[in-house]
């Protein structure tokens, strides 16, 4: 399992952890990101971007990539 704060897939996929500048609406469930805390963005080769709180993120993504919650704070991990 590799973990970390960016994690880059096949087919041009960026998947990044970041504290929230403003507030945002998350992608999943509709409801605001606030400013300064921590959500998943998700950055295509169009660059076209989504932003989720950590938890809606593994309700879409987690056969794939997941968030979890570290002593260093919120990481992405991924099998293999």
């Amino acid at each position: 399992m590799n973990c970390s704060k960016q994690i880059k897939l096949k087919g041009g996929f960026t998947y990044t952890v970041r504290t929230a500048r403003d507030d945002y609406e998350c992608f999943y469930c509709g409801k605001p990101v606030r400013a300064n805390t921590v959500y998943v963005e998700e950055r295509d080769l169009s660059g076209v971007v989504r932003r989720y709180h950590y938890k809606c993120f593994n309700n879409v993504m987690k056969h794939r990539v997941w968030a979890e919650e570290a002593p260093s704070g919120v990481v992405l991990c991924s099998v293999g």
